[in-house]
C-alpha cells in the first residue's frame, strides 16, 4: 500500500508542475510584452520614433501635436531662437522623403530626467543624423514612463536671397519680404527667418528671366538656427540684355557730329580748326561682365574702340588734311537694376 500511495502523490504534483510551468511562461511572455511595449512606446527612443515616423508619413501636423513639439512661442524662446520667424516652410508637401529611420538605444543614466536621443535616416536618399533632447513627464500606472521634447524638434533656416527678391523649394516659389515687410521693394538682397521641422532638408534655389542660382540644402536642426544663402548670379539672357542696352547707348553716342559727344564716355581734343563735321563708328563694343555690388549689379571698366573721321585745318599754316584714327574708351555701369515689369534701369559710369 505503501507503494501505491507513493505513485498517487507523484501524479497528483506532475499537474501542478505543469501548471506552474505554464503560469511561469505565461508571466515570462507578458513581461516580454510589456518590455516590447515600454521599449516602442515609453521609452525615449520610441517616442522619437514616433515623431519620426509621422515626419516619415508626411503628417507634420501629427508630428507637431506630440508633447513639446508645437514651436509655440514659449517654447522657441527657450530654445534661444527667434519667435518671429515664418512658418511659411511648416507644410507636409514640403518635407523629403524619410527612410531607414534607426534610432540609438539611450542609456539608463542620464542627466536627472532628461536624455539626449540620436537618430540616423535617410532624408531623400542622403544620410542624416539627428538628436534630439527629450525629458520624462511621469508614468502609467506608475511603471510605464511618458516623455515630452525638453527642446522643441523645430529649428530656424535663416536664408538669405543674395541679389534677388524669391526663392524656390519644393516647387514653390516664396519671398522673405512677405515674412519680413520691413524690408524695401527695391532691397538687392532678401531675408528672412523660416520655421523647419528637424531633420527636415531642404534643396533651395532660384530662376528667373535674368538670373539663376545653384541649388543649396539646408538641414533643420532642433533648437538651433542655421543659416543658408541662395546666391543669384547674372544668366546669359541678363548679360546679353545689358550688352544690348550698353551697344545702343553708344551707337546714339557715335551720332552725334562733335568731337566730345554729350553724356558720352569717349572724345577727343583737337588744337587744329575742325571743318566740316567729325563722324563716329563702333568698331569695338566693351564686353559686358556684371558683377553684384552693394545695392544693384555693377560692371568694373571694361575697354571698347570708336573710330573717328574729321577734317582738320592746322592753325600755323593752313594745312587742310583728313584725320582718321582708332580711339580707346573706358565705359562702366556703376548701376544695373532689373525693374519689376522686367526692364532695365541702367547707369552708365565712365
Amino acid at each position: 500500500m505503501a507503494v501505491m500511495g507513493g505513485v498517487g502523490e507523484r501524479r497528483a504534483v506532475g499537474p501542478v508542475l505543469l501548471w506552474s510551468g505554464l503560469g511561469l511562461l505565461l508571466v515570462a511572455a507578458f513581461l516580454a510584452a510589456l518590455g516590447a511595449v515600454q521599449r516602442a512606446y515609453y521609452s525615449p527612443e520610441g517616442f522619437v520614433s514616433a515623431y519620426l515616423s509621422s515626419l516619415e508619413s508626411h503628417d507634420l501636423p501629427d508630428a507637431m501635436a506630440m508633447p513639446g513639439a508645437a514651436p509655440t512661442k514659449a517654447a522657441l524662446t527657450k530654445a534661444g531662437l527667434p519667435t518671429g520667424a515664418s512658418v511659411e516652410l511648416m507644410r507636409s508637401d514640403l518635407l523629403p522623403t524619410f527612410s531607414d529611420i534607426r534610432v540609438d538605444p539611450v542609456s539608463a543614466s542620464g542627466s536627472g530626467d532628461r536624455r539626449t536621443v540620436t537618430a540616423h535616416l535617410l532624408a531623400d536618399g542622403r544620410p542624416v543624423t539627428t538628436t534630439f533632447d527629450v525629458r520624462q513627464t511621469g508614468a502609467v500606472f506608475g511603471f510605464l514612463p511618458t516623455w515630452e521634447f525638453a527642446t522643441t524638434p523645430v529649428g530656424v533656416a535663416h536664408i538669405t536671397v543674395a541679389h534677388a527678391q524669391t526663392f524656390t523649394v519644393g516647387g514653390h516659389t516664396v519671398s522673405p519680404r512677405a515674412a519680413d515687410p520691413s524690408q524695401p521693394a527695391s532691397a538687392f538682397s532678401v531675408a528672412a527667418d523660416y520655421l523647419v521641422p528637424a531633420p527636415a532638408v531642404y534643396e533651395l534655389d532660384h530662376t528667373s528671366h535674368y538670373l539663376q542660382a545653384e541649388s543649396v540644402r539646408v538641414q533643420a536642426a532642433s533648437g538651433r538656427v542655421v543659416d543658408v544663402t541662395v546666391d543669384a548670379q547674372p544668366d546669359a539672357a541678363f548679360t546679353a540684355a545689358v550688352q544690348k542696352e550698353l551697344n545702343g547707348f553708344l551707337d546714339e553716342c557715335a551720332k552725334q557730329q562733335v568731337l566730345q559727344p554729350a553724356g558720352c564716355p569717349f572724345g577727343v581734343v583737337i588744337d587744329d580748326r575742325v571743318q566740316g563735321v567729325p563722324t563716329w563708328k563702333m568698331v569695338q563694343y566693351p564686353e559686358v561682365h556684371l558683377v553684384p555690388g552693394t545695392t544693384s549689379w555693377t560692371m568694373s571698366q571694361a575697354v571698347g574702340i570708336v573710330h573717328l573721321s574729321v577734317t582738320v585745318q592746322s592753325i600755323f599754316d593752313g594745312t587742310v588734311e583728313h584725320h582718321e584714327s582708332d580711339e580707346k574708351f573706358g565705359v562702366s555701369l556703376t548701376s544695373v537694376v532689373i525693374r519689376p515689369d522686367g526692364s532695365l534701369d541702367i547707369v552708365v559710369g565712365e
